[in-house]
């Protein structure tokens, strides 16, 4: 496969990408950078500053390199999954099942996308970050590092309203209500994911993570296991008024909230922890280890439940991060805001073999993978990994979770698989989001990366295939397709340029 850099012009591309109030300042920076290098970007810190553009080159030096190949096919990848021809069933339907037909999106969907690249020592040998969106339309490779994360972007907590024009009641297609992209009212600091950084360079209004958060919850659950608070073995009763008490071992919460994704399992966790006093401790965590944008905000102590939109976050260099800790390579991996070591110790060898464990049995193959829809019409191969063989039925070779019929056999397909991925999926009416660790199986092509997929591509967004639906084919009884098939094409194709990069 060719290594081509990315195709539109080195400043210009940067300049269309950033908002008009930053324009300026790539401007200066057109002369001095040579046609075959492009800025991939300057913070607004440096670029803002009136000062020579020679001292500029200088000051932002390790922000304007060109695109690595990885950070050119993943922003490659972005592009080509056309993810603005999405349709849409309208921002309305999520709580009242009204027929309707979808339409073309109105605006650029938000997509963040974050790659780790490792070699076969376990060492980081590439990462890339690439943001779409309403103000990145064409696609933004963000400047990365372990150590400072994508600092030269200022999140925004989503808002769903906003993204919307305003807000619905269910069933009505008219807003109640109006509400503009970044005006009416406009956008202040109280709409910072993390302060200090109002002089950065890019912003973006980072997608509800969905299910992905009980990633976070895990994390910390196991956190507590490390430090002696609890064991895999310790009994934990889920008390909510006017249900049936419920008591398991800890272990028998975590694998169905991680393997099925299942929401009472999480919200018995997150009641865990809001009665040890650790929520806080967790976000605290998560600060302390460079790893901002990863908050749970907001749930309730009585039964674990107020998932809100605007309250849990998670970016997907962040979560790439947290993924990297988990897979364990030797050595320091990045500093701490004190200035500490932040390496794979930080959780135990068992501990994340647990959680390792975990994820590689997830149940959800249907997002940046769809083994478990290994030859359905309208289905695209996503990540060839395979699915875990406790979710096969050895009779007919159906994968069925928590009710969900995927409808097909596919043992043959899983005989051929070239990798696993162990993840962690999300899927709403508004978002979607998949996150996980890829390692090739034995004899396969090498590969062992981190791919972290968030987006505001819920199943209210749907294929042209679909336009003549009055409702999505997530409803389906059997092989229901809950994602845009343009997921596990970008997937596919990230695959197949590190794959074919060895």
């Amino acid at each position: 496969m060719t290594r081509a850099r990315a195709t539109v012009s080195e400043i210009d591309f940067q300049r269309r990408a950033a908002p008009p109030s930053h324009r300026a300042s790539l401007d200066q920076l057109a002369q001095p950078l040579q046609p075959s290098r492009r800025l991939v970007a300057v913070p607004l810190s440096c670029a803002a500053r009136v000062i020579p553009v020679l001292l500029l080159l200088v000051a932002c030096s390790q922000r304007a390199l060109a695109a690595s190949p990885l950070e050119a096919a993943v922003l490659r990848a972005v592009r080509e999954a056309r993810f603005d021809r999405v349709l849409d069933f309208g921002p309305a339907n999520e709580d009242a099942a009204k027929p309707a037909s979808p339409k073309t999106i109105a605006h650029v969907p938000h997509v963040d996308v974050a790659v780790i690249q490792l070699n076969r020592d376990g060492q980081v040998t590439a990462s890339a970050n690439v943001l779409l969106s309403r103000d990145y339309p064409e696609g933004l490779i963000v400047p990365v590092s372990l150590d400072q994360g994508a600092a030269a972007v200022r999140f925004r907590r989503w808002d769903i309203a906003r993204w919307n024009g305003g807000d619905f009641k269910p069933g009505e297609s008219l807003p109640v209500t109006t509400k503009g992209w970044t005006h009416d009212p406009p956008l202040t600091e109280d709409d910072d994911l993390i302060p200090g950084r109002t002089n950065a360079a890019f912003q973006f209004m980072a997608p509800y993570p969905a299910s992905l958060f009980k990633l976070l919850v895990a994390f910390h659950v196991m956190r507590m296991v490390d430090d002696g608070s609890l064991t895999l073995d310790t009994p934990h009763t889920f008390s909510v008024a006017n249900q049936k008490d419920e008591t398991r071992p800890l272990r028998a919460w975590l694998d169905p909230m991680v393997t099925e994704s299942n929401n009472r399992a999480t919200q018995a966790l997150l009641q865990l922890l809001h009665r040890h006093s650790r929520i806080e401790t967790m976000n605290r965590e998560f600060r302390e280890l460079r790893l901002p944008t990863l908050q749970i905000n907001g749930t309730r102590a009585a039964d674990g439940r107020n998932w809100q939109t605007d309250r849990i976050h998670m970016t997907a260099f962040d979560t790439a991060r947290l993924l990297l800790l988990i897979e364990g390579p030797s050595g320091d991996l990045w500093r701490a805001p004190d200035g500490r070591a932040v390496n794979a110790r930080f959780l135990s060898e068992s501990s994340r073999a647990f959680l390792k464990q975990l994820l590689a049995e997830q149940g959800l193959n249907e997002a940046l993978s769809t083994a478990n829809l290994a030859g359905v019409r309208h289905v695209r191969p996503g990540l060839p990994s395979q699915i875990a063989a406790r979710w096969i039925n050895p009779t007919n070779g159906i994968v069925v979770v928590d009710g969900v019929n995927f409808g097909v056999d596919v043992r043959a397909s899983n005989a051929v698989a070239e990798v696993t991925f162990a993840h962690k999926t999300g899927l709403t009416y508004n978002y979607a989001s998949d996150a996980g660790i890829v390692t090739s199986l034995p004899g396969r092509p090498f590969r062992r990366y981190i791919l972290v997929f968030l987006s505001n591509l819920g199943y209210r967004y749907v294929d042209e295939v679909f336009a003549d639906r009055t409702k999505g084919p997530y409803a389906d009884p059997v092989s229901p397709i809950s994602y845009t098939q343009r997921i596990p094409a970008l997937a596919r194709a990230i695959d197949d340029a590190i794959r074919e990069t060895r």
